[in-house]
């Protein structure tokens, strides 16, 4: 599995968590959301994604393709 894939399994179970988690009431639940949201506002404006490096060094994979 690629690097890719597996970060956008990981954004969604977080999005999905914190949706659930505000759904239900739980306070904390939107700051999942917020926190997804901004690191990926981040990583699209800087070109840095700490998950991308951390992902590509446990595959041993470079590329994202």
């Amino acid at each position: 599995m690629t690097p890719l894939r597996i970060q956008r399994i990981m954004m969604s179970i977080i999005l999905i968590t914190g949706l659930m988690l505000d759904l239900n009431g739980i306070e904390w639940g939107k700051y999942l959301i917020w926190f997804v949201a901004l690191m990926s506002l981040f990583a699209g404006i800087t070109g840095i994604c700490p998950s991308d490096k951390i992902l590509m060094k446990i595959t041993g994979k470079d590329k994202f393709c």
